[in-house]
């Protein structure tokens, strides 16, 4: 037996421990789950929900830990959704990549490990024994290059396009949403009784943060992101 399957057996106590992982994508389920089959007592579900617009509010108890997935929302659903769970449960990030900034107010959250999804089975295992035991996990791995960030050249674009999106206020993530599906800025005025100027307004500052020019750049590199 591994020195860390003995150390949370011990832990464990015989007693399970409940694992939500809350991501619109089972196979990133699938493979979190199955790299924890090797930690006794441990049950691992699936939220397969991806909150559009609206924080979540409900989210199940009796979870010792729950693992967000970055792709279900914008940071400040996310927040939310982070202020929620951490009244009864600790809280993991799982992501692309982070600059030192948002880890730190990840960690002033009370968020417990940051794991990225390049992550292997031994950091994963690592990182849910580190906060099982009330631990932190994550946030000094590499301070360095935390401190300094990560340059356009070391991301991929779709690391890029995922941040670009977390960087959309709520309000900037729907109006980009229903252009996406085919509404104009006067639909959307209406239905928001705002003026045309201010939904145009805000539209082109949600297309400059993704950086896209057009209707058919938002749909290839932001269809995952907006179906």
């Amino acid at each position: 037996m591994q020195p860390l399957q003995k150390e949370a057996r011990d832990m464990l106590n015989h007693k399970n421990k409940n694992i939500m992982v809350i991501t619109p994508n089972p196979i990133t389920y699938y493979g979190i789950r199955a790299m924890l089959t090797t930690l006794p007592y441990i049950n691992v579900a699936h939220c397969p929900i991806h909150f559009r617009d609206e924080a979540p509010t409900h989210i199940e108890r009796g979870m010792h830990m729950v693992i967000i997935d970055t792709e279900i929302a914008n940071a400040d659903i996310i927040s939310e959704l982070i202020k929620s769970c951490s009244l009864s449960s600790s809280v993991v990030i799982l992501t692309h990549a982070l600059d030192y900034k948002t880890t730190q107010k990840y960690k002033m959250m009370n968020v417990r490990a940051i794991l990225q999804r390049k992550s292997s089975q031994k950091e994963v295992e690592s990182a849910v024994f580190s906060v099982l035991e009330n631990n932190e996990w994550g946030f000094e791995d590499h301070p360095r290059q935390l401190r300094r960030g990560f340059t356009a050249r070391e991301l991929s674009p779709s690391i890029k396009d995922e941040q670009a999106m977390l960087s959309l206020s709520a309000t900037e993530r729907t109006i980009i949403r229903s252009i996406y599906r085919g509404r104009t800025v006067t639909d959307i005025a209406v239905a928001k009784e705002k003026s045309i100027k201010t939904i145009s307004s805000q539209k082109q500052a949600a297309m400059r943060k993704l950086n896209v020019k057009n209707l058919a750049e938002l749909h290839v590199r932001y269809h995952r992101y907006l179906d």
